[in-house]
């Protein structure tokens, strides 16, 4: 048998070469938090054995193409992903929905071949992004001199703030400028004409533009509160002093009500205790009666003529806490002498 030509030899190392090189192209992808995106595969092959995809190196999904009476077979590798997940083209191409930031990373698929003497590989980069919010413009530093504004604006984003660019677009009567970056630096004179700036913010898969800013009304606000800033902390300083010297003289004037009302408590005080005797009228349950005889001697008794007396003995006083001035209660009970 005779050997085949060079120049054959050379053109299967080449296209071998060509589908080697073709096979390894790694492919960018972008998608949006909730959108889909597709895998496509390209290839020449006519005879595909199986399909594997991975997943940052795990296992991702394995295709099965369909073979005379016998149906593909499609196994993806995670449950949470099966609903997700869908094959086109026969099994070839990979459709991925509901996408989540999560998602980002590398994706691999490798494809065996009796027509190929080696597996075919693709490579992808998904980058999964937010939409982007409203941009918002504040402002810097601020300077109103002589009726000219300097100041910055600063433009930026508060949801989907990976990969953004910024760009400012300038209106006015004479031209339109535009400007990179997040900050505009600013110069406007009292008398010119307006001005409107628009800040842009674009990432890999949506943009979005601000509220137009008007110099006029920038820089005469700014003006006003540049103006307004010492009259209030003026105010703020006067007020505080103020403030101590009320509370000060409430505390001056509640001591003096108090020791005003202290005197005439304690006056008080004696006059209930001088006025108020601790008396103890006599009791009736040491009443005591006794017979006193007539001057008169009679042989018998007249009941007509005899005399009664009576005598209240007063209960002894054992309360420790009474005056020492309380009035003799044997003096006030008397006796009284019943005819």
């Amino acid at each position: 048998m005779a050997a085949p030509p060079i120049r054959h030899i050379l053109i299967s190392v080449l296209c071998q070469l060509t589908v080697s090189a073709v096979s390894e192209t790694f492919k960018e992808l972008v998608g949006a938090i909730g959108g889909s995106v597709t895998f496509s595969l390209d290839f020449t092959v006519q005879q595909v054995d199986s399909i594997a995809w991975t997943f940052n190196e795990t296992n991702f999904a394995t295709v099965e193409p369909a073979v005379g009476d016998k149906q593909a077979t499609f196994i993806v590798a995670q449950k949470r992903n099966r609903p997700r997940v869908l094959f086109q083209d026969g099994g070839y191409s990979l459709t991925f929905s509901q996408l989540k930031k999560t998602d980002s990373g590398i994706y691999s698929v490798v494809i065996h071949s009796s027509d190929s003497p080696q597996p075919l590989t693709w490579k992808y980069r998904l980058h999964v992004y937010e939409r982007l919010s409203k941009p918002e413009v504040t402002m810097g530093l601020y300077s109103n001199k002589n009726g000219t504004c300097i100041t910055n604006l600063i433009c930026s984003i508060q949801e989907g703030g990976e990969d953004v660019t910024y760009s400012w677009k300038t209106l006015d009567q004479a031209a339109n400028e535009s400007h990179d970056g997040p900050i505009l630096p600013i110069s406007w004179t009292l008398g010119e004409n307006d001005m409107t700036f628009i800040c842009m913010a674009r990432n890999p898969i949506s943009s979005n533009s601000s509220s137009p800013i008007h110099a006029r009304k920038l820089c005469e606000g700014g003006a006003a509160d540049d103006s307004g800033f010492p009259l209030k902390l003026l105010c703020v300083l006067l007020l505080i002093p103020l403030c101590l010297l009320g509370v000060t003289m409430a505390l001056l004037l509640s001591r003096l009500t108090k020791r005003r009302k202290d005197p005439v408590k304690s006056k008080s005080g004696e006059d209930i205790h001088q006025e108020i005797p601790n008396f103890y009228p006599c009791s009736a349950e040491n009443t005591e009666y006794d017979t006193i005889p007539s001057t008169h001697k009679n042989p018998e008794e007249d009941p007509a003529n005899t005399l009664y007396s009576t005598v209240q003995i007063p209960k002894m006083v054992e309360n420790p806490h009474l005056s020492p001035r309380m009035p003799d209660t044997s003096k006030l009970c008397g006796y009284e002498n019943i005819i």
